[in-house]
């Protein structure tokens, strides 16, 4: 590997909504690049991409795989990427060690909404762009419909590169607008003369002398055309449309002719930024230069442990170095090092700049960690992970698999950072928090078949809230006078409501030694302790300002003992005297979906007690705003799912807290007395 070199080689990642055959499109390039003599098949369980035991028995990917081939000199690492937006983590680490992007459209469907979301992400990168029409064999095909489609969300710097030979199922290959024979195309021909030209004003466009030339009525040649459009699709000023059906393996070969003509190698790209302390630096893709690479992916297998996917950005890693783990700032020891071939690995002699691998046996690097020889600590930006925001509760159904409960967590969200697991002391529950239903789901059956775990699962209990409607007073009096030292503490409080989302706020109204201040703030620790339980039902209570204004004390029996017990007794008294009432959470609730859904996913958050903000309009997609209470969302992502087909994603965010209406506050009252009992 160390003889390989950097401007040949072509990182690329496939993304696009999920079944628009992204994984298909991999095993095809394996195929026709001699990689594999059988082509692996994701329906039949035997694809090279799609390995892990959840992947084969739903059918679909879960883990982003990176396989490679080499190409008419060019050494080409892929990474496949999920299309179920439950798993957009791994396209996130997918895109942020890639060069280019290669969206997979399904060619009846278009563009859809995971297609939009993963583009998105690779343009935050500002990586080169392709896209695949892929599934050509369709019948259902408009082609113009589809251009107009594509170009109506990419823009006009979207423009075919290739024409389909037929379609349907006498879709039988492409031709090339640029150098191509137009005749292959028969009665399309005038078409293919049209487009031809349009693809050549929009890389004449890009360039001033060619310009010039143009519009002074030459004829530009085809091969001076070659580097403008290279130099204009790294910049991203053209985004090149081609075609193919990856399950019949045509356009797959022109695929691969393309990008390792016009992909970008990591020489064409800026260097990436890294920080050295405070310091900007450039770090540079040259083999010679100190070594610099970054982790982007962990997995769990069982004979060898963790595997660790690493990019290398600088200089060669080579095994048997010890090199820095920049982030903890510790050495690590570099064991073996693999190339993937999706599922399979075979040992290598190092990677050189930007190469991808796999590493063993690292004793403490995560994944977004970056790894450089220690007299260039540079440190690469992490990965941009979504946010988890939908979440169940799990209960081990041995007691004794505690503890191996809590080890297999740790270790799953080392493999998947936007898995996340924490005990919540006040629903007094093990939450689990994923993208999706989905992600969960697939989380629950690893825990199982990876640490021989079981778990049940159950609805997170709702973080609800009390709060006043009106001012009251009490008194709160802790006296015990019984031989020997007594407890004496009396107090007068007087509570009233504050506007939403102001807490607390305690004032001391006490004048003249009524209270010796020694024991002030022991009264306003027994209030907030009060405060955690509510009278009502048992709930924190919150938004509630207490002025402390009277009290008596004893010159001997006082202690803060007992100011701290009379707080606590003068604000229960308080708050049932003030009409207690219950809170819940409100969540800003976004959904994107395309139109013909629209309709049914209002209804259904409208049934959800949710209020509706408004609604914008991307493309062909409605973004729906909504406020929604916590307690209604549960399972969400799956009737959402339902409701579009898969094609509709949304996104939670708190918004605040407001009144539970009488009905629902009555039953959760009721449950919760019944709790405690229990």
């Amino acid at each position: 590997m160390k003889g390989v070199k950097v401007e040949s080689i072509r990182n690329f990642v496939l993304i696009g909504h999920g079944s628009s055959g992204k994984t298909s499109l991999g095993e095809s390039i394996l195929f026709k690049a001699g990689v594999t003599k059988r082509k692996g098949s994701v329906d039949q369980g035997n694809s090279v991409l799609d390995s892990d035991p959840e992947e084969i028995k739903r059918k679909i990917s879960i883990n982003l795989a990176v396989a490679h081939v080499s190409w008419k000199d060019r050494w080409m690492n892929l990474i496949d990427t999920p299309g179920y937006l439950d798993f957009a983590g791994e396209v996130a680490a997918g895109i942020r060690v890639a060069d280019n992007a290669v969206v997979v459209l399904d060619a009846a469907s278009g563009v859809e909404v995971g297609s939009e979301k993963y583009w998105e992400m690779a343009q935050k990168r500002s990586l080169p762009g392709f896209i695949f029409v892929n599934k050509m064999t369709s019948q259902e095909i408009d082609l113009e419909r589809l251009i107009e489609d594509i170009r109506d969300y990419f823009g006009t710097r979207a423009v075919p590169v290739q024409w389909p030979i037929g379609k349907g199922d006498k879709f039988e290959g492409v031709v090339d607008l640029l150098r191509g024979d137009l005749d292959k195309l028969g009665g399309d021909k005038g078409k293919g003369e049209s487009l031809r030209d349009s693809l050549k004003e929009s890389i004449i466009e890009l360039s001033e002398s060619l310009l010039d030339r143009y519009l002074g009525g030459e004829d530009i040649p085809a091969q001076e055309l070659v580097d403008p459009l290279k130099d204009g699709i790294v910049k991203g000023e053209i985004i090149p449309i081609l075609f193919g059906d990856a399950l019949s393996d045509i356009g797959v070969e022109e695929l691969l002719d393309f990008i390792a003509e016009f992909g970008a190698s990591p020489l064409d790209l800026s260097a990436v930024k890294g920080k050295r302390g405070d310091e900007e630096v450039d770090v540079e893709p040259k083999v010679d230069n100190p070594m610099v690479s970054f982790v982007f992916k962990t997995l769990t297998e069982a004979h060898l442990g963790e595997l660790y996917y690493v990019r290398v950005y600088s200089g060669t890693l080579e095994p048997g170095k010890e090199v820095l783990n920049v982030n903890l700032n510790r050495p690590e020891k570099i064991n073996q090092i693999y190339l993937a071939q999706g599922k399979d690995r075979k040992e290598t002699d190092g990677l050189v700049a930007g190469m991808i691998g796999v590493l063993v046996k690292l004793k403490e690097t995560k994944t977004g960690h970056t790894l450089a020889s220690k007299d260039f600590p540079v440190l690469l930006p992490g990965i941009e992970f979504p946010v988890p925001n939908v979440s169940v509760a799990i209960v081990p159904k041995a007691r004794e698999d505690e503890e191996r409960v809590s080890e297999g967590l740790a270790r799953l969200h080392d493999e998947d950072p936007t898995f996340e697991f924490k005990y919540d002391p006040e629903l007094k529950q093990t939450l689990i928090y994923g993208i999706g239903e989905l992600h969960l789901d697939v989380i629950v059956s690893k825990l199982r078949d990876k640490f021989n775990v079981n778990v049940d699962t159950e609805k997170p209990r709702i973080p609800y809230r009390e709060t006043i409607r009106k001012p009251a007073q009490a008194m709160g009096k802790y006296v015990k006078q019984t031989g020997g030292r007594g407890q004496y503490g009396i107090c007068y409080i007087k509570i009233e409501p504050l506007k939403r989302g102001e807490g607390y706020e305690f004032v001391n109204q006490i004048f003249g030694g009524a209270i010796p201040s020694s024991f002030i703030p022991s009264v306003e620790t027994g209030i907030k302790k009060a405060m955690q339980k509510g009278a009502l039902a048992g709930y924190p209570v919150v938004d509630v300002k207490v002025t402390l204004y009277d009290g008596k004390y004893h010159p001997v029996d006082s202690s803060n003992l007992a100011f701290e017990i009379a707080g606590s007794m003068a604000f229960k008294e308080a708050e049932a005297q003030a009409e207690p009432y219950l809170l819940e959470p409100i969540y800003e609730v976004e959904v994107t979906v395309p139109e013909e859904y629209m309709g049914d996913v209002i209804g259904d958050l409208n049934a959800r007690r949710g209020k509706i903000l408004g609604m914008e309009v991307e493309g062909k997609l409605q973004k729906i705003k909504a406020l929604v209470p916590l307690a209604e969302l549960y399972k969400y992502s799956s009737t959402l799912r339902s409701i579009t087909k898969g094609r509709g994603i949304f996104s939670l965010k708190f918004s605040h807290y407001d009144e539970v209406p009488r009905d629902i506050a009555q039953k959760v009252i009721q449950e919760a007395k019944k709790e405690e009992e229990k």
